[in-house]
Order: C-alpha cells, then structure tokens, then sequence
C-alpha cells in the first residue's frame, strides 16, 4: 500500500526534470527471507519462489527493470512473523532482520490480513497463498515499493477514510475522499497514531488527473478499493460515476489495481517513468552493475534412471543435461507424482546429478527437475519420471 509520497508528488511537477536512464537495464537487488513457524516448517516452497521471480521480471520486463536474489536466501523460524496480525508486528520483523542496501522481501503465512503490503521504510511482506506463479501481488508490492500508489487512492475507505459514509457509485463521487495511511508513510508511526489525508477525486475528462487520486494521467479513474473481476473487454462490471456525472468502468490490465490477477499485466508508460526516476533518484543502493546472472533460456532432460531400469533402493542415480546459465537445479522427489508438499523431498545441487538417501525398496518415486539462478527459474520443471526401487543393494 502507498500514498502519493513527496518525492512523487515533486517528481509529477516536473518529471522532465528527472533522469530515467532511457533504455538502460536497471538491476535490482533483492533479499528473499522465508519465514516459518517456531518448528521450522511451513516456509514458501522453492518449486513457487523461483517461478514467481519470473512472472515478477515479466511483469517489468517493459520497464527494464530485472530483480534478482543478492546472497542466500534467509530462513527465519518465528511464529509471530510468520502469522502476524498487525504492521506494526510486520515492521519489527523488518527492522529485526533486514539486509541493507538491498529491497527486502518477506514471504509469510499471514501479513496482517492481506495478500501483501509495502513499508516503505522498511520492506515487503506476502503472503504465500498470494504467491503462486501467476499471482500479481509481488509486482504490485513492488510498484509501491517503487513508489507506485493505487490508481483508487482515496477510496480505500470510501468516501471516508473510516467506511462511515456510504456511496452509491449510482451517485455522482465527491470531489474529494479522505484515506488513512498511517502505517505506510515514508517513516514509522507508533501504533497510536492517527494521520488523516485527503485526495482529489479524478474525473473522466481528465481535467484533474495530474492532481488528483495517483496523479499519472494515463491511469484512468478507478474507484474500485476490493478485489473485482474483469469482464471479457478488461473492464469492470461496476459502473462508477464520477464528480461531473460521468458514467465509466474500471480498466483491468493495471498491475497497481485490485482487479482479479488475470486481468492485471502491465504499468501504464507514466508509472514506468516514475519508477525509474525512484530507483536512479531515491534507491541507487538497490541497483548492481554486477552480480546477476543471465536468464536461463534452454529445459533440462532426464538421463538416468533410463526407462525400465530399477535403481538400486540405497543408492539411486538421478541425472539430467545441464541448462546454460544455471547456477543450481531444484530437485523433486515424491511417492505421489502431484508432489504434494508433505510428502515430497526438496534437494538443491549445483551439480547434475544427485544420489538419493536411501529409499523403500519396491516402491515407485517421481522426480523432477528446475534449472535456476538469482534471476529464478523460468524454465518449467520436466516432465515428470519414475522409477521402482529393487532391493539390489549398492555398496560402493
């Protein structure tokens, strides 16, 4: 979540006036922590990490933005993190554990109720049922990150900041609407706090749109504060009607909205704009001229165990060819070829191959493979193989 910050509201009074870098590909830096309760289970799985940084740099390829894992992932075993029930507790857990110069992400069972939200001061929190491989709500926590408020501001509580005055979108909007973002200004406020704003409601002509709600005039006017569904022209079923009595329907595609996340696929060339001119201007740390790697572009294949072969049940070979550009290879082994969480075996290896721990003898295993590196693994899993263990026992 975001407000129009006053970097953003400088930056939309004179945006020429900020350098963009134009084409240049800007690297952004990224600590990944994984939150899991006090026992140490219940992380984000990796299988979903690694294709979610690609439909996170898929999302902001048309900004030349790349996101990439700088260091190892960070494994936090802290129940009240990984189910907290405020941002208050979200922000302790940031200042507890945050990598400097870097833009700190923490995947977490519940965030304080939402899929997902942005201190800006601090860093992001989702949540792991919100972050499967086509879900948008990293994307749109990062675009708060960089700056990006809603395209609805102001309408997040309705009308009034506290939903104490109701609105028929039948009726024409006030011309302005007070919100309370309190917990996610530039710095931290004790829970205590109260901090009332006020934002012009835009109008379809677009006479206000520089001033008014997000203050990008290629985002529409949206009024839309909960999640809702795109019709099959990307537009909302929920006609709104603006100050003027102008009748219009939400635009879907933005990723900054709440529209389903089949609808959301792109920033508006304004946000864009602004993003880069926060990252040059305000997050320089976050950028890297070094220190990434290049995306992976090629699949894996299974070598071994060949068809029809029983692997040995105390010492079973898995091979497969190597993938350019891949620093490490994820490896799934399970008993139910779905690879259920809870009873699937997770192995990392650099290497392209990997010897099992021993396993039940006459039982059939599949297993798959993910090529990645800090980019994250845009190539699917392969296909997936199985093999039936024999009780020949391997003594070398």
């Amino acid at each position: 979540m975001a407000g129009r910050s006053p970097w953003l509201k400088q930056y939309q009074s004179q945006p020429q006036a900020f350098y963009k870098g134009g084409d240049t590909l800007f690297h952004v830096a990224l600590t990944i922590h994984l939150v899991g309760n006090d026992e140490g289970t219940a992380y984000y799985g990796l299988q979903s990490l690694f294709p979610a940084m690609c439909k996170l740099n898929e999302l902001f390829a048309p900004s030349h933005i790349r996101f990439f894992i700088e260091g190892d992932l960070n494994y936090i075993n802290n129940s009240s993190y990984h189910d907290h029930e405020t941002v208050h507790e979200g922000a302790e857990m940031m200042f507890a554990n945050n990598r400097p110069n870097t833009l700190n992400v923490y995947f977490v069972q519940n965030p304080a109720g939402n899929c997902g939200y942005n201190l800006p001061y601090a860093g992001i929190a989702n949540s792991i049922a919100c972050s499967g491989p086509n879900d948008v709500t990293w994307a749109h926590e990062v675009g708060h990150a960089l700056s990006l408020p809603h395209p609805f501001l102001g309408w997040e509580g309705g009308v009034s900041w506290d939903g104490s005055v109701d609105h028929d979108f039948n009726s024409p909007a006030p011309e302005r609407v007070t919100y309370n973002y309190t917990f996610f200004q530039q710095t931290y406020f004790p829970p205590d706090t109260l901090i009332i704003d006020t934002a012009y409601v835009e109008k379809v002509d677009g006479s206000n749109c520089a001033i008014a709600a997000d203050g990008f005039c290629d985002t529409p006017p949206d009024y839309l504060a909960s999640r809702w569904s795109c019709n099959g022209n990307g537009l909302s079923n929920t006609l709104q009607t603006d100050p003027n009595g102008e009748r219009f329907q939400s635009e879907g595609s933005f990723v900054m909205n709440y529209a389903n996340d089949r609808c959301q696929t792109r920033f508006s060339e304004e946000q864009i704009a602004a993003m880069r001119a926060f990252l040059h201007d305000q997050r320089s740390n976050w950028l890297r001229s070094r220190g990434y790697d290049l995306p992976i572009t090629e699949s894996v294949r299974p070598t071994a165990p060949e068809d029809g072969v029983s692997p040995p049940a105390n010492a079973t070979l898995l091979s497969w060819t190597s993938a350019t550009h891949a620093t490490n290879y994820l490896v799934q082994v399970s008993r139910l070829s779905s690879f259920p969480g809870a009873v699937t075996q997770t192995y990392v290896t650099s290497d392209t191959s990997i010897v099992l721990p021993e396993l039940a003898v006459g039982r059939t295993y599949y297993w798959r493979v993910l090529p990645y590196n800090n980019l994250g693994g845009c190539q699917d899993f392969t296909p997936r193989r199985s093999f039936l263990t024999s009780d020949f026992v391997n003594s070398t």
